[in-house]
């Protein structure tokens, strides 16, 4: 690929429609050479990054080319489209054309629709019962009782969130995952009327969902506690119960289950919570709504 020293030089005033953006970063225009011959990629970076480190065949049964992920590890957008088509894998759920990538959707929508989305499970499904037996098998209270799982919503992070997840497990060598879950005010009235995450920055639990952390109730980013600032969570939801509060107008208490990276062979004491130093190092997964 020629050198793209003057690259700026050659933009054009108006913004770029989506089919001109890189096809491996989205971010930046495709990289179009002198003579008008237009790349897949904006830079020799991301077009490395979209072969990989082992190429592998494209997904579709039957094609030897090489899948890239900027087709969802199929080799082009017209396979991706062949895959739906012929059932070999799920289509997205807002074009129903190209498979899914991340959560529902695909790799065009997901960029069209930024930021997390919380789709709710149906109580007949496995996911749900799945999520709820581990809430129930985890949950130990000194007084007894059980809860009763009534509604789990599936939170569905950015991919930039994700990829700052397994960045960090990289870098700190945190190989396995526990789920955790974290407690806090909840005061919209998530659960009795529409799948949505509300604006209140009083709302502890929305503003976590929505910031993956990164912000919690009022702004605040960290909590404090025996380990000092940090995010702190719990392998005994009975425990995060006690930092649930609900507003007056649902009939729910309302808890995050994360996925929260540790080091190998980590353990945490039951009675204990599990501090982690970054909001990169746990990410919410499913928002239970119970009552007691």
């Amino acid at each position: 690929m020629p050198s793209i020293l003057h690259w700026g030089a050659r933009q054009k005033a108006q913004a770029p429609v989506q089919n001109d953006m890189c096809e491996q970063c989205g971010q930046k225009p495709k990289f179009i050479e002198p003579g008008g011959s237009r790349h897949a990629y904006c830079s020799r970076s991301c077009a490395k990054k979209a072969q990989g480190p082992n190429p592998s065949a494209c997904a579709l049964r039957g094609c030897r080319a090489t899948g890239k992920p900027a087709f969802s590890n199929f080799c082009s957008e017209e396979h991706g489209r062949q895959a739906v088509r012929l059932g070999q894998v799920e289509g997205c759920d807002s074009c129903h054309d190209q498979p899914r990538a991340t959560g529902d959707l695909c790799i065009g929508c997901d960029r069209k629709f930024p930021g997390p989305r919380v789709r709710e499970l149906p109580v007949s499904g496995k996911d749900f019962k799945n999520v709820r037996m581990q809430f129930l098998s985890e949950w130990d209270c000194p007084s007894g009782g059980r809860p009763k799982v009534e509604k789990v919503y599936q939170v569905i992070v950015p991919r930039d969130i994700r990829a700052r997840h397994d960045a960090y497990r990289a870098s700190q060598h945190a190989s396995e995952e526990i789920r955790t879950f974290h407690s806090s005010q909840c005061i919209c009235d998530l659960g009795t009327k529409a799948v949505a995450l509300c604006s209140f920055k009083s709302c502890g639990i929305c503003c976590i969902v929505k910031s993956s952390f990164h912000e919690l109730a009022f702004g605040e980013t960290f909590n404090s506690g025996r380990f000092g600032e940090g995010i702190y969570s719990y392998r005994n939801p009975s425990l995060a119960d006690v930092h649930a509060t609900s507003a007056t107008t649902t009939p729910y208490r309302v808890t995050i289950a994360c996925d929260a990276a540790v080091e190998s062979e980590f353990e945490v004491p039951d009675e204990e919570s599990l501090w982690v130093p970054s909001a990169d190092a746990i990410i919410p997964v499913y928002i239970i709504m119970y009552t007691v």
